[in-house]
């Protein structure tokens, strides 16, 4: 399949070489890259077998990218307006391959590795910045077309065989669409801000993009009806003439269903086969110049320097010093609880992995009280409004907690964490228990509380009780796990870690009990008394808990075999 790809990028010399591309030395790059792509032991889908060697799942992978293609697959019968469907379909498509551009080809469109051996070659900046764009293509394709194979089964009972190669095409436009969009946009950022913003700026990226992703998964299909979809004119709206899938679609329209096209649909047409070669053409002549610089600015950014974000850092830092004298007085404790709060604000693998949860709660929330077939929306919220179901937003916000708690012992620079082995520390169970204090700090206490304030001003202050009482069985929740589960110092283990049987039976039955407790809280919501009772024999055992979770030995910890 690698030479396939080869050979479809010299069919691309001739714009290239215009755009002042070294095709030779293009083809080389390239070459070289596959062959040691081919060597390298892929992390995506991959588990650990006797926590030491990494087993590659290919077939998962295709499985998955076939299923999710299948799915999306079904917007195609919109018979009534196959345009619409088309559409539909691109735009999901799109999303999709933007979405894997940013969440796992960031770090190879600007990798610093090979500047080593690429640099003092005489390799030119638009030849390295398309290679590693073609790089990116050639894996996204292979993904694409998995996740198209459905569709173009699909199409060939809803347009007849012929449909089939002229949707391989679409395929083809949506994908390299996608990838010169998202390069385009990294390309602008790396030349017009600095690259500690950059960095930044495609960390939050990335998580903002998953959030909507998740959204449009779980509360699209409920707020939107597919009826009306069906006698929708796309055309008929200005703005849908500068969106690609609507280029992308306008193929089919003309080839198949000319009966209604028309010169605007021809320029559609056209515009989506011509717009991915000005892409790369764009790539190459204008914003590929300088490529080498920024990455090695890049590269040698993680220094500290004297900026504003290194200023409002050190002001922030005064700020979580008082806090930490406050919730930890104990010394060690007062540590551990500072290392976390650093390294959790810090740390973009962590933010990755803990900030979607922020929105994901409101989702769900919204997934789950928005019932009522054949309602309006301001008819289901009128229904959530007049009934007690915020209790069960009071008590998602454990989900925050519990992504925090799942990744606070967990970093891919967990070689560093000797340092706390050398330390004459007799109870390391104090540094866990400032873990614990501002994991709670930071991220569980002021997102239930901006929350708890949403439901007292939607459902009056007679909820306020409930929410109190709901945040403190998260935090029982929350010891009950980081006792059971989370046996690691702060950042001091290897992200990839197969949990063990009885690990996922504890998990599942520590779920089981928090579901139970919200359950019990509901029910005895009529009784007021009952609740405002309730919250002191809480509080009483959320703290005999962490006093025993700070008594953890040496014994029982987990620490990295390597260290």
């Amino acid at each position: 399949m690698n030479k396939i790809y080869l050979r479809f990028v010299k069919l691309l010399n001739p714009v290239l070489s215009r755009a002042g591309v070294d095709t030779v030395q293009l083809y080389d790059i390239l070459r070289i890259k596959l062959i040691i792509d081919e060597r390298r032991p892929k992390a995506m889908f991959a588990v650990r077998q006797n926590n030491k060697k990494k087993v590659q799942s290919p077939w998962f992978v295709s499985f998955f990218s076939i299923l999710m293609g299948a799915f999306i697959g079904l917007t195609l019968f919109l018979n009534n307006m196959p345009y619409v469907g088309q559409t539909i379909y691109f735009s999901v498509f799109m999303v999709l391959m933007s979405l894997t551009l940013i969440s796992d080809f960031t770090t190879v469109l600007i990798d610093t590795r090979d500047q080593f051996i690429i640099l003092p070659r005489p390799v030119n900046d638009r030849t390295i910045a398309v290679s590693r764009i073609l790089h990116i293509s050639i894996y996204v394709l292979r993904l694409a077309l998995l996740q198209g194979l459905p569709g173009m089964v699909m199409i060939g009972f809803i347009d007849g065989p012929a449909a089939v190669p002229i949707f391989f095409i679409q395929i083809l436009e949506v994908t390299f669409m996608s990838i010169f969009l998202v390069n385009i946009v990294y390309l602008v950022l790396m030349k017009f801000v600095s690259p500690q913003k950059f960095k930044d700026i495609i960390n939050y990226i990335q998580i903002v993009f998953s959030i909507l992703i998740f959204g449009s998964y779980y509360l699209l299909p409920r707020l939107i009806n597919v009826t009306i979809l069906e006698n929708i004119s796309i055309l008929s709206h200005w703005y849908s003439y500068i969106l690609p899938p609507v280029w992308i679609g306008a193929l089919n329209e003309l080839l198949f269903h000319h009966g209604r096209a028309n010169l605007i649909t021809i320029f559609l047409a056209i515009t989506g086969l011509v717009v991915p070669l000005l892409g790369l053409w764009l790539v190459a002549k204008v914003l590929a110049p300088g490529f080498n610089r920024r990455l090695s600015i890049i590269a040698t950014s993680d220094g500290s320097q004297n900026t504003p974000a290194a200023v409002k850092t050190e002001r922030n830092s005064g700020f979580m010093d008082k806090i930490a004298d406050l919730v930890a007085p104990d010394p060690v404790e007062n540590a551990g609880f500072r290392i976390t709060w650093k390294l959790a604000t810090r740390s973009r693998e962590f933010k990755m992995k803990v900030y979607p949860a922020f929105g994901y709660i409101p989702i769900y929330f919204l997934y789950f009280t928005l019932n009522g077939k054949g309602q309006s929306l301001a008819e289901r919220w009128e229904n959530v409004k007049a009934g007690h179901n915020y209790i069960i937003l009071a008590y998602l916000c454990t989900f925050l907690l519990m992504a925090a708690l799942s990744n606070v012992a967990m970093s891919d620079k967990y070689k560093s964490a000797w340092v706390y082995y050398t330390t004459p520390i007799s109870e390391p169970g104090k540094i866990l228990s400032g873990m614990y204090k501002a994991i709670l700090v930071i991220f569980y206490i002021p997102y239930s509380l901006f929350w708890g304030a949403v439901i007292v001003s939607i459902w009056g202050p007679a909820a306020i009780n409930d929410v109190l009482l709901a945040m403190l069985v998260g935090i029982i929740y929350g010891i009950l796990m980081a006792l059971f589960l989370i046996k690691g110092l702060p950042f001091s283990k290897p992200v990839m870690i197969k949990q063990s049987g009885g690990r996922i039976v504890t998990t599942l039955m520590t779920m089981i009990l928090l579901g139970g407790m919200g359950v019990g809280h509901y029910f005895l919501m009529r009784w007021e008394t009952v609740i405002w009772i309730a919250i002191i024999p809480f509080l009483f055992i959320s703290w005999i808990m962490l006093y025993y979770y700070k008594k953890t030995t040496w014994e029982g910890l987990e620490m990295a075999d390597d260290l």
